[in-house]
């Protein structure tokens, strides 16, 4: 039995995923007001996102995809037995939803599961799911590698400021942390699909050291880690040497992620 990967547009596709015959990628969209609306890392460079996100007077609205969308994308896979469908948490996103109906719409097998992540999160998930199918594996060996990995990945990050996620409503049990000194920098977790407060750090020293401290002693249990980041190059770059490791791969997040965590923003995803 064959089995294809559809995922979303908030998924990281590290190197040359996004060409294989077996993926297909869904798009959400954002919007600055009823006028402009965009594909997710399709319709602009991060560089214009990011710099749009800065100079709007609007705030950026983000969207599910249609469920005609994974319909398409579900029969397009019809040279493959079975379609596994994977998502970006469903606590932060109706995509979960958008996939669930449209497999109903469907004469084929369609599975989906929730990542509880994203990003690089769900991009650690997506390349576990196409080794075991690259060794063979049938629909079953793959679902439960996915299942598995989602129990395992977890995911650090730092913000500059907690205004994007309040802004965007995807704040979780983080909104305790607003208002704080401004020397305060939060760092963030995500926990069973919900962005929750970590640690509080004086100053982004203190935020980095607080990441690494956590992140270390995974590297040298054998956990794979990728990274991401948001307009900040020089602090990932840091991250990255304070770590030690290159990791599997680093993020370029795109606008309907990097509208919630806001510029500045890095972190660590592991499995």
């Amino acid at each position: 039995m064959t089995t294809a990967i559809v995922t979303d547009s908030t998924t990281t596709l590290p190197g040359d995923v996004q060409e294989r015959p077996d993926v297909r990628v869904v798009p959400l969209t954002f919007a600055f007001g009823p006028d402009e609306t965009y594909t997710d890392k399709v319709d602009l460079s991060n560089a214009e996102f990011y710099e749009k996100l800065k100079t709007s007077s609007r705030f950026p609205s983000t969207s599910q995809p249609p469920t005609g969308a994974f319909v398409e994308a579900y029969e397009s896979l019809d040279a493959y037995d079975e379609v596994l469908v994977l998502t970006l948490s469903r606590k932060l996103s109706g995509t979960y939803e958008s996939a669930l109906s449209a497999a109903g719409m469907v004469d084929r097998p369609v599975q989906v599961v929730d990542t509880k992540s994203a990003e690089m999160g769900s991009g650690l998930i997506l390349l576990e799911a196409l080794r075991v199918a690259d060794e063979g594996g049938g629909f079953e060996d793959v679902k439960r590698a996915v299942e598995g990995a989602v129990r395992r990945c977890g995911m650090f990050f730092a913000v500059g400021t907690l205004e994007y996620l309040a802004k965007s409503g995807r704040i979780g049990r983080a909104q305790r942390l607003v208002g704080t000194a401004l020397d305060i920098r939060p760092v963030l977790r995500l926990e069973d699909g919900e962005v929750v407060p970590h640690k509080r750090a004086r100053g982004r020293k203190r935020q980095m050291a607080a990441i690494v401290d956590e992140v270390k002693p995974l590297i040298e249990s054998g956990h794979q880690i990728a990274y991401g980041q948001v307009n900040a190059y020089d602090a990932l770059s840091d991250l990255r040497n304070a770590l030690g490791t290159r990791g599997r791969f680093v993020a370029e997040i795109g606008g309907v992620v990097g509208s919630h965590v806001g510029p500045g923003a890095y972190g660590v995803a592991y499995l």
